[in-house]
């Protein structure tokens, strides 16, 4: 197991190194008010990790990012719970999936500018609403995976919802949602930063569109590494253990159920 987990981030050590040195080499073929390069970037985020501006930029969009996750994952996973157990909920519901699907995000912006204005209730609603139907196809996509047979001997038992979502459904679904984890997280934190970059005061969007102005580009980069360091420490540090130990939840309770039988 120390092995596979040394493996896995000596190849993700790798990875990075290889986007490193592409980025540099690519920066040696273009104009620096065009593309910084690694040092460039390096250097500037250096300058402005310790400064007030950038830790008080970084905790909200931090914090935006996170309610936008959770009340867009809450507001996906339940309806996508109903949808997949009752087949009329779903087709009720398909074309609002069709709906939020199809519209660019940018017009999403718009209207939530119209709607509630500058700030961070406008932010939270566009990354909810941008996350939402992710969370709801593959909630869906898992229940409607279940063994059809398990589902027969659960009317034959005569078990109660309850139990049939916690012995069925959501073992189901376990697998669904982990994958999408990576891409509402990406979602998310892209989403949250274009909403602060159009339509807010402060943030690391905000701060991104101030130096784009400006043409401060190794500071633009700097905080394109924020963003993308933000995508990598939500993902390994906090889903990644919430995502093995659902898994090893998830076979213990196949483990369970083939003992039974």
């Amino acid at each position: 197991m120390k092995t596979l987990t040394s493996r896995k981030f000596l190849f993700i050590a790798l990875g990075c190194l290889l986007l490193i040195t592409g980025w540099h080499v690519l920066s040696l073929f273009m104009h620096s008010i065009v593309i910084a390069s690694p040092y460039d970037a390096f250097s500037s985020l250096y300058e402005i990790l310790g400064t007030e501006r950038f830790q008080g930029d970084l905790w909200i969009t931090t914090k935006r990012i996170f309610m936008g996750i959770f009340w867009g994952g809450l507001a996906g996973f339940i309806p996508g719970l109903l949808a997949g157990i009752k087949e009329d909920i779903k087709n009720l519901l398909e074309p609002m999936r069709w709906a939020l699907m199809s519209v660019p995000p940018i017009v999403v912006v718009v209207l939530a500018m119209l709607w509630f204005g500058m700030g961070s209730t406008m932010v939270v609603f566009i990354s909810g609403l941008i996350i939402l139907p992710v969370v709801y196809v593959n909630t869906v996509k898992g229940i409607e995976m279940v063994d059809k047979s398990l589902l027969e001997m659960a009317w034959i038992y005569k078990l109660s919802l309850w139990l049939r979502l916690k012995h069925i459904y959501i073992p189901a679904i376990t697998g669904p949602l982990t994958a999408a984890v990576a891409i509402v997280i990406g979602q998310g934190v892209r989403v949250v930063i274009m909403a602060e970059i159009l339509g807010t005061s402060e943030g690391i969007g905000y701060t991104m569109s101030i130096a784009s102005a400006t043409l401060e580009i190794p500071e633009l980069f700097a905080y394109v590494i924020v963003a993308i360091c933000i995508v990598g420490i939500t993902e390994f540090l906090l889903f990644r253990p919430i995502q093995d130990y659902v898994l090893r939840w998830k076979g213990q309770k196949f483990y369970e159920k083939e003992r039974k039988i």
